[in-house]
């Protein structure tokens, strides 16, 4: 364990205290402790809804509620995807939203690559007492309609500056990853003013108007597959900050 780092597994406290900041909010997406209630109301909110466990990884047992009219939906895992009635037919979520905390997150229209959708990690290290960037790559969805973009669930990693200029929706490429790096630093520089934190692992997104937008921060990242798509002065920078830190990959 890495001194003055604490290991944050709850999304909600990470997202939450981001909620709290004036202008960070604008970047977070809407996000409540799942429960009936709140299920009917997001998905009145939302066309697109995800359920995620509170303490989840690597895209395990989330679900997506897309809802194509007042009284229909599509409700998605990994693995499947059936329609439902709405509301009644998310009651069908109950019996595994009752085992552990999970949470509803408003759905980002992510931008996508040939079609499929990908979201971006950014590796934020404080060797000492600043925050530095170190690694970043986009995460593209095995699919079209994947649930998940986690490379744990078959999304690919590739280098965040290459398809920041061949996607979809070709906004200004340096514009853009200015944004990210910002986003990032000014996310990394709050959040540890809340919790004592010297690596943050950022899923970050695009949505196809070109906002940048924050999914969730891991405090303990697994980095081995990012460092692959990086080049030699990031993996450098990433492994002299993580020997002086006392971090190792998972």
């Amino acid at each position: 364990m890495m001194i003055n780092h604490k290991i944050i597994r709850s999304k909600m406290k990470k997202t939450g205290a981001l909620l709290g900041h004036p202008i960070l909010a604008n970047h977070v997406p809407k996000t409540v402790w799942c429960n009936l209630q709140n299920l009917h109301k997001m998905i009145s909110l939302f066309r697109v809804i995800y359920v995620k466990p509170d303490a989840g990884h690597q895209g395990h047992r989330v679900f997506r509620v897309h809802r194509i009219n007042e009284h229909e939906g599509v409700l998605s895992s990994q693995n499947a995807s059936r329609k439902i009635a709405l509301p009644g037919g998310l009651t069908e979520l109950l019996p595994i939203i009752s085992k552990n905390q999970y949470i509803i997150q408003q759905g980002i229209d992510l931008a996508t690559l040939n079609n499929r959708p990908f979201d971006i990690r950014v590796i934020m290290q404080k060797p000492y007492a600043t925050w530095e960037l170190t690694l970043t790559s986009a995460k593209v969805a095995l699919k079209e309609d994947a649930v998940v973009t986690n490379v744990a669930r078959g999304a690919e990693d590739y280098p965040l500056n290459h398809i920041l200029q061949v996607y979809d929706q070709k906004q200004d490429p340096m514009a853009t990853l200015r944004e990210i790096v910002d986003l990032a630093h000014q996310m990394a520089g709050y959040l540890s003013t809340k919790f004592p934190l010297r690596i943050i692992g950022f899923d970050l997104a695009l949505d196809k108007k070109g906002k940048v937008w924050f999914i969730e921060a891991n405090t303990w990242p697994q980095c081995a597959r990012c460092k692959l798509v990086n080049d030699k002065v990031s993996r450098r920078k990433y492994e002299r900050s993580s020997k002086i830190m006392g971090f190792k990959d998972n």
